[in-house]
């Protein structure tokens, strides 16, 4: 029972470290919160600081999801407590300790849970992820095809009948994050300057702002940046 207790409490403090927040105020000197689309993932760290950032920032939360589910395993946890502490760490993700509570979307953290219980099947899916991309050219899309991929391949590869149930229910709790922070991107994004280019957040619509120079980035565009304590 304590090592169960232990493994979702340590998930949720590995969970909510701020890595899109820490790499957007130290490469930008950004919060990451108020610019682009408003959210703290990695994306939006891509479009606003850079690409590399953007990349850095998806592998540590990636790890952050990973290592909850093996620290679980290290402390003893039962299945149970290790089931429990993926989700933990993508609340912390979604609901960091460290950032009054407003964080991402915990898309790439929910990836990290996954390939702790099914590796083959869940790298499949980011390879399905990059290829689609590449072929696209649609982030949106892309991200659906992954989502599909990451839900279904668990039993093709042979594994627990559960799992796909277990990572539908993950993202759907995305879905709902989504929801919940619909109006800040919304507002954000009217306000920031976007990203420059085409790309555009899946809720994008033709009244938010319009394409930036090619020479600016939405940080640039940022006249006032509110505090916000890490």
């Amino acid at each position: 029972m304590i090592p169960d207790i232990l493994a979702v409490l340590l998930g949720y403090l590995l969970g909510s470290i701020p890595t899109a927040h820490l790499v957007a105020r130290w490469r930008a000197g950004v919060n990451i919160r108020n610019v682009g689309e408003g959210n703290v993932g990695a994306r939006n760290v891509w479009h606003v600081v850079g690409p590399f950032w953007g990349l850095l920032v998806g592998f540590l939360d990636i790890s952050k999801g990973l290592g909850a589910v093996l620290l679980a395993w290290a402390l003893g946890a039962s299945t149970i407590g290790a089931l429990l502490a993926g989700p933990a760490a993508i609340v912390g993700h979604a609901f960091p300790l460290f950032l009054r509570f407003q964080g991402g979307k915990g898309v790439s953290t929910t990836a990290g849970v996954l390939i702790a219980w099914s590796p083959w099947s869940s790298l499949t899916a980011l390879l399905l992820f990059f290829l689609s991309q590449m072929i696209l050219r649609d982030f949106n899309r892309s991200i659906v095809i992954a989502i599909v991929s990451g839900i279904l391949l668990p039993l093709a590869f042979g594994k627990e009948w559960w799992l796909p149930i277990y990572a539908g229910v993950l993202f759907s709790a995305l879905a709902l994050k989504k929801w919940l922070d619909l109006a800040h991107e919304r507002r954000v994004w009217a306000t920031s300057g976007g990203w420059r280019g085409n790309a555009r957040p899946g809720w994008y619509r033709e009244e938010t702002p319009p394409d930036l120079p090619e020479d600016e980035t939405p940080a640039d565009l940022q006249e006032k940046e509110q505090p916000c304590s890490s």
